[in-house]
């Protein structure tokens, strides 16, 4: 059981990752596009596409153990459990990266989370 919610968390993963990518390329596609048409159209799909996402997300958040959380403190851990993941994610990312400018911004990114860590860490620690 725990497999398969595994794997549907994946799988709907890489599904908001698709539908968030068509909306990233989506303005690019429609400045090369001089038809109103057909922009009118692309625009109709895009608004379908954030749908999506939006619907993914919700359902990955139905799941067992990735509820909504409600008090400070949980909220707060929550949120710096996520930076970690963040962290070692973009740490795994710019050491398998051969890209020295695409390793440079994984790297950035990576330094943003490890801050905004901080930030959370002496927020509860705060409190």
């Amino acid at each position: 059981m725990a497999d398969d919610r595994a794997e549907l968390i994946e799988i709907l993963n890489r599904a908001l990752s698709a539908e968030y990518g068509t909306l990233f390329v989506l303005p690019r596609h429609l400045a090369q596009v001089t038809d109103e048409e057909i922009k009118r159209q692309l625009r109709l799909i895009a608004d379908v596409e954030l749908e999506h996402a939006e619907k993914n997300a919700r359902l990955i958040y139905q799941l067992p153990n990735l509820q909504v959380r409600t008090g400070l403190r949980e909220i707060l851990t929550a949120h710096l459990e996520g930076e970690r993941e963040a962290i070692a994610i973009y740490e795994e990312a710019a050491a398998k990266c051969r890209d020295p400018e695409m390793r440079k911004v994984l790297e950035e990114m990576k330094r943003d989370e490890e801050g905004h860590q901080r930030l959370l860490q002496r927020t509860l620690d705060q409190l």
